[in-house]
């Protein structure tokens, strides 16, 4: 089963400790304007910024920034969020989760009530890039079939597809090629006023550019793999042109995409289960792990009597927060791989963890039973068939 061998090919780095992987964090002040804010993203080239309060870390990012409306006056508070944060002797592995859970790129790391540095996923990536993954192919963790636009669209409409979608990359389309990929920052920049413009006329500017068409706009370093490639050679692309993603190819036609998150989900937590169980980006919440882990040890335990030749299964949680609020709804996808179909695989949005867990419970037990008595049928005939 390829995952478990992947799951211990990178044990060692699973269980490293995160402290000798920190770079500086970029902080902030809920005071700040969003004006203020964008430029030091923009000035430090980072995709998240972080505020201590308290005990707790509250964050924003390049893609949350994006519903901003009035730039120069609105403070930056209402775009703040509660993430976990880590400790200087936490795992990769834990860092790797909150990355995923959460769709950010840093995890802030505390000591003694002051945030001490942030482990970044690119760093993550280099580490990774350092082992011997020549069998590890692009097949086994790209995204089929990303969302395209086209370069005739406007900037505002690339901003909403990546605003609802969650998405930080978007391929551009002209004459029916790939030219650039538009990123989230790049957006990020149209939606910052130039400063030589006057108070009232920033405003108006903002949503002239934005309407303009997408044209040429973008990054035209696009490092690119096809599904056969191994991950050494995507990971080596990707930090070569210091991108966040990686185009898969085939034949010249757009297969899929590469990003930070789909790698880091090779260190994918393990859950002990009697048909091996991985997740990734797994809850920090102890309550919502315990149901995880409940929840699928029973219906894989379900499965197995209805299908008996299940190989492994794997889950995916990533939570939507957007602004202030302290709930978002769970995305959880959840692939099953069996030895004579192509992998099952079930997505799922809601509010209740638990509630989606129980509606993909029941999609992939109702699927299985139907294999099973198929299955059983065809059995029957060759039972009775004359033996030659």
């Amino acid at each position: 089963m390829i995952t478990d061998t992947i799951y211990e090919h990178l044990r060692d780095i699973q269980s490293t400790k995160v402290k000798t992987l920190l770079s500086k964090a970029t902080t902030i002040d809920p005071s700040d304007t969003l004006s203020n804010v964008i430029g030091k993203i923009s000035k430090n080239n980072v995709y998240d910024v972080f505020y201590l309060n308290g005990k707790s870390v509250l964050s924003t990012n390049v893609r949350t920034l994006l519903n901003a409306k009035s730039i120069t006056s609105m403070k930056v508070e209402p775009f703040l969020y509660t993430i976990p944060h880590l400790t200087p002797n936490d795992s990769i592995q834990k860092a790797a989760n909150i990355i995923a859970h959460y769709r950010i790129r840093e995890v802030p790391v505390v000591q003694k009530n002051k945030i001490i540095g942030v482990i970044t996923a690119k760093r993550i990536l280099k580490i990774l890039s350092s082992k011997d993954n020549k069998w590890i192919k692009a097949n086994l963790i790209y995204t089929q079939n990303p969302v395209v636009i086209s370069s005739e669209e406007s900037l505002s409409n690339a901003r909403r597809i990546m605003t609802s979608k969650k998405l930080d990359h978007l391929p551009v389309m002209n004459q029916g090629k790939i030219k650039q990929v538009l990123t989230s920052a790049h957006i990020l920049q149209y939606i910052m006023p130039q400063e030589s413009q006057g108070r009232r006329s920033k405003g108006s500017k903002t949503i002239h550019k934005l309407e303009s068409k997408i044209g040429n706009i973008g990054s035209t370093r696009i490092p690119q793999c096809a599904p056969s490639d191994d991950l050494n050679k995507i990971a080596n692309s990707m930090l070569k042109t210091n991108t966040s993603f990686c185009l898969v190819n085939l034949w010249d036609n757009l297969q899929g995409i590469i990003t930070f998150r789909d790698i880091l989900g090779l260190l994918a937590s393990k859950i002990e289960t009697p048909i091996p169980l991985y997740i990734v980006g797994l809850p920090e919440d102890q309550k919502n792990v315990n149901l995880i882990s409940k929840k699928f040890a029973s219906t894989l335990k379900r499965l197995q009597k209805v299908y008996s030749e299940i190989h492994e299964a794997r889950v995916s949680i990533k939570q939507q927060r957007t602004g202030s609020k302290k709930e978002g709804k769970y995305e959880v996808s959840i692939m099953i791989t069996t030895p004579h179909h192509a992998p099952l695989i079930y997505n799922s949005v809601g509010f209740d963890l638990s509630e989606v867990l129980e509606e993909l419970s029941q999609k992939l037990l109702k699927t299985l039973s139907k294999r099973a008595k198929r299955r059983s049928k065809t059995s029957i005939r060759k039972i009775g068939s004359p033996i030659f």
